[in-house]
């Protein structure tokens, strides 16, 4: 399969170029892009507006049979944001300098999403026909709420799908587990009183205070997996208080805990309650909630699945080694796309996983070329 790698890292310029920080997305000029490079190679396009200004892109490459079960690829088109520290290149620049292209996306997911998109038009103009259709899904949203993915999944645009490779950036290693993500929210509540007063009142800032290092400390360990290191649990964000002359009534406190296989958001939400009650036993005056605000299931697809197998192949036929099957802390758009569905799973992509919402993000040109190489042999080996 011939891939042109001067494409593969010309369309990922494009895609860096066009600014799609999330918040607040705007990813509907990076899927124009998409649309225009797809429908020029031949291949059958697709666009949702997800919202305003938010488009998903499904692009098609016709299977030779009407029943076979499709191979699915699938990325984000947003990118975290820039962030405060300066640039040593432009961020939407898209410089290539010392073998590497640099710019906000370069890693999550612009080259993936370039290198997935060149396979499939390397496999188009090679005339040879798969027995299914090759599809690749690219969505709004991932880095914020998986609103892309949600709307998918919704309207049906799994149905059918065999296999599923998502680009995200894995250092080209055959990732087939990662965490989910459960967020919850404590809020403590007090009496509000004037700051002269504070005897009238309940300070809920001075309840949180008490009882948070008791939260911080609540076990959300869940099963053992061989591929991935235990759940965890951070608070990330605390807010309370309403003016300096006000006893505080509500203080909260947000939970960032990574979960594992096997493990569901009521299980450290149920925890969290018990610390709360009785912190409520203890003091009668203690008054707190805890709510589920964000929920992404752990992905799980077994080690010895023909796909992680055909992704090790392709790759080894590729980089002359056959890379090493693992798990990710992070999370993806298969935490909404795969337990629902049951599609066995693998994450595989170029990039440096370090670099992922760095500054200075960049990705080597050599490795979005390999990526597309893998990715246009990859559909080959499962059918």
């Amino acid at each position: 399969m011939i891939v042109d790698a001067d494409e593969v890292v010309g369309l990922a310029q494009r895609l860096v170029r066009v600014e799609s920080c999330n918040p607040p997305g705007d990813e509907a000029r990076v899927a124009r892009v998409l649309v225009e490079v797809a429908g020029a190679a031949g291949l059958e396009v697709r666009a949702d507006e997800v919202a305003p200004d938010r488009t998903n892109v499904t692009v098609r490459l016709a299977g030779a049979g009407e029943d076979a079960r499709a191979f699915v690829y699938c990325g984000h088109l947003d990118t975290v944001t820039v962030g405060s520290a300066a640039w040593t290149r432009d961020p939407f620049g898209a410089e290539i300098a010392d073998g590497m292209l640099w710019g906000r996306g370069a890693v999550d997911m612009k080259g993936g999403l370039a290198a997935m998109l060149s396979a499939m038009v390397a496999i188009k103009r090679s005339g040879r026909r798969l027995p299914g259709d090759v599809v690749l899904h690219a969505l709004v949203g991932e880095e914020v709420d998986c609103a892309g993915a949600r709307r998918l999944l919704a309207s049906g645009g799994m149905t059918g799908a065999g296999w599923m490779v998502v680009g995200e950036p894995t250092g080209m290693r055959v990732v087939v587990a990662h965490k989910g993500c459960v967020r919850l929210r404590v809020v403590v509540r007090g009496t509000g009183a004037h700051a002269s007063r504070p005897d009238l009142g309940v300070n809920a800032i001075l309840n949180m205070a008490r009882v948070l290092p008791e939260l911080a400390a609540v076990d959300v360990s869940g099963p053992s997996h061989p591929l991935l290191s235990g759940a965890t649990s951070t608070p990330t964000v605390i807010s309370g208080g309403s003016a300096l002359n006000v006893v505080p009534d509500a203080c909260a406190v947000d939970f960032d805990i990574r979960t594992v296989p096997g493990q569901h958001a009521g299980e450290p939400a149920a925890r969290f309650q018990a610390v709360l009650d009785e912190a409520a036993r203890r003091d009668p005056a203690f008054r707190a909630t805890v709510e589920v605000t964000y929920d992404r299931s752990p992905v799980s697809t077994p080690v010895d699945d023909p796909l992680a197998g055909a992704v090790q192949g392709a790759a080894e036929e590729v980089l002359g080694r056959r890379p090493e099957v693992g798990g990710a802390a992070y999370f993806t758009d298969a935490s909404v796309l795969q337990p629902p569905t049951g599609v066995p799973t693998v994450i595989f992509g170029p990039g440096d996983v370090s670099l992922m919402h760095q500054t200075d993000e960049r990705i080597g040109v050599g490795e979005l070329a390999d990526a597309a190489r893998v990715y246009a042999a990859l559909p080959f080996t499962v059918w």
